[in-house]
């Protein structure tokens, strides 16, 4: 696909890559979460406490990834992958909870570093009329990370041992960081007007943030939406292995169907999200998820196949609402993307905190399954579609930066 912007397919691929190595640090979790319990030798409830470390850094992405606005976007990339790395090989070299859990307040701080500067780099560099386009080819990365990662960490679970997918994933941090090096342009020290408006921007209070057109609706949205999504799929490895007693290597192999989905929606958007509207777009994935989610208990109870379709329904909506929705964003406060766009990612992570405390809860007291967390996420999916609808209007006329 071809874009008018200042992107080149260089950047995009390098940077799609590195995406795929932070993004399978981030999903392997969910799978081969009974596989880190046994080998922390704690429950699997304690370990999705463990995993829910990984969110507290989001808390202070207002701060840190606003970074992004005021030091310039490759300054904010490049340690991200740095605090990857380390948190990789934290685990591989000494895989003891006490690093399991820095390793993950370290991944945390690495997604919270990375993305706002990734998506404010996209937004400065691509209109406005085809910026869905051009996330939509780098969010592939979090289908790819599915693929491809689940698959071979499994594989190198089963092979090696829990702790041997870490190991690769330092390595590679460190490999697309030289690559990021050469590729990314370099911002000059002296800031310009976009940076000088972001730093101002930046620099007022939360509450005047909040003040802004669409800001609150947004934030809203964007955590009961995450908050919707996580409840189940933080028991999901769990939940099939005991139900249909599958192996880690199937659970891998089963994940495939995720990944699929998962890709079609980011195609999905790349092809009709900038031309059918971005809040449009957002607004049909949340039905969508409200629907799947409800259905989700009672095609789980028809068998293996069943189960796996209405998961593949969940992903479906839930990626094509989540990927329309960052492009949305990156014009909210198109001053101050970066800010913005950390206030955001705070939002999110405190939905999958919520939810994977609150799932992992619910799967230890075993009430109800996994059909509680379903009922529950598909309510929380109809509320954050009428805050949108009612809260956010689709930008017009907006131009590059």
């Amino acid at each position: 696909m071809r874009l008018s912007g200042k992107t080149s397919g260089r950047q995009l691929a390098v940077l799609f890559l590195a995406r795929i190595a932070l993004n399978t640090a981030y999903r392997i979790v969910y799978p081969f979460l009974p596989a880190i319990a046994r080998g922390l030798d704690i429950s699997v409830a304690s370990a999705s406490r463990l995993v829910s470390l990984r969110l507290l850094p989001g808390l202070a992405a207002p701060w840190l990834g606003g970074q992004g606005d005021r030091q310039g976007r490759r300054r904010m990339i490049e340690p991200a992958l740095l605090v990857f790395s380390a948190a990789g090989l934290l685990i591989a070299t000494v895989g003891k909870t006490w690093a399991v859990a820095a390793a993950l307040v370290l991944y945390g701080l690495s997604k919270v570093l990375f993305d706002p500067s990734l998506h404010a780099f996209l937004g400065d560099a691509v209109p406005y009329s085809e910026r869905a386009r051009a996330i939509g080819i780098i969010e592939l990365s979090w289908s790819s990370a599915w693929l491809l990662g689940v698959p071979v960490s499994g594989y190198l679970i089963q092979r090696f041992g829990w702790r041997s997918p870490w190991a690769l994933l330092g390595a590679l941090g460190l490999a697309n960081l030289l690559l990021l090096h050469r590729v990314l342009p370099r911002e000059p020290r002296s800031p310009g007007a976009n940076e000088s408006r972001g730093r101002r921007l930046a620099s007022r209070s939360w509450l005047a943030v909040l003040r802004r057109p669409g800001v609150l609706p947004m934030l809203v949205t964007g955590t009961l939406m995450t908050f919707a999504v996580e409840l189940p799929f933080i028991v999901y490895g769990a939940w099939l292995e005991e139900a249909f007693g599958l192996s880690l290597t199937s659970l891998g192999l089963a994940s495939v169907a995720i990944g699929v989905a998962e890709a079609t929606s980011e195609l999905g958007t790349t092809f009709l999200t900038d031309r059918f509207g971005k809040r449009r777009s957002i607004l049909a994935g949340l039905l969508g998820l409200a629907g799947g989610l409800a259905l989700l208990p009672r095609l789980a109870g028809l068998g293996l196949v069943a189960a796996m379709s209405g998961i593949v329904l969940v992903v479906l909506a839930f990626e094509f609402a989540i990927v329309s929705f960052i492009p949305l964003a990156t014009e909210i406060s198109p001053g101050a993307r970066a800010s913005f766009l950390s206030y955001n990612m705070t939002a999110a992570l405190v939905g999958r905190l919520l939810g994977s405390l609150t799932g992992g809860l619910l799967w230890e007291r075993q009430v109800g399954g996994i059909a509680l967390q379903a009922y529950v996420g598909a309510a929380a999916s109809l509320v954050a579609f009428l805050v949108m609808l009612v809260g956010v209007q689709e930008i017009r006329d907006a131009t590059k930066s």
